[in-house]
């Protein structure tokens, strides 16, 4: 297995051509992010941590065979960068792992900036197993990390970067937290 770590201000200076570019930095990294992510989920490489202060982002290569994209709607008329930005590729609920976490990037790149604007930061996503990640969140002045199922899902991951948004702000993210008050849980939520 081998690791690969890419750290760069130039993810900031990539801008996306789509109606999901807001023209904020955070956005278009997170954008960027997520085309990486899913263009290296075909080679077999998961992403395991983010940063956004640092403009970081990890990958290390799976074991095992590739997984091809498998999308709610059937097969798109092309899973290209191009492509994605025309035409809804949302993982089915049996998605492989590192698509879910493509989809979770591009969404939250459409949200980062409303996000922002109601007191709530992203600051990185952290995957140590491909089932499951953490978003790392400040609501205010604390820190949370909101756990999601990425594989073996029951259900699509339907829209997270508008559900987290919607979570924090109204303060419905304690609902879900956990005996150690900063982890939030949301596998089996969304």
């Amino acid at each position: 297995m081998s690791r690969v770590k890419l750290v760069t201000s130039a993810f900031a200076a990539t801008p996306r051509q789509g109606p999901r570019v807001t023209g904020d930095p955070d956005s278009e990294f997170l954008t960027h992010a997520a085309e990486v992510a899913f263009d290296l989920g075909g080679d077999r490489f998961r992403l395991t941590a983010l940063r956004m202060r640092s403009r970081a982002v990890e990958f290390t290569e799976t074991g095992g065979p590739a997984e091809p994209p498998v999308c709610r709607e059937g097969a798109p008329p092309g899973t290209g960068r191009e492509a994605r930005r025309v035409y809804d590729w949302q993982p089915a609920a049996g998605a492989p792992s590192w698509m879910n976490m493509a989809w979770l990037l591009d969404d939250l790149a459409a949200w980062a900036g409303q996000m922002a604007a109601d007191d709530v930061a992203l600051a990185g996503v952290e995957a140590p197993e491909p089932h499951w990640c953490d978003v790392l969140v400040r609501d205010g002045d604390t820190a949370y990390r909101a756990r999601l199922t990425l594989a073996d899902r029951d259900e699509v991951l339907d829209y997270p970067g508008m559900y987290l948004r919607e979570l924090f702000a109204e303060g419905r993210h304690r609902d879900h937290l956990t005996e150690n008050g900063s982890l939030v849980d949301l596998r089996g939520v969304l």
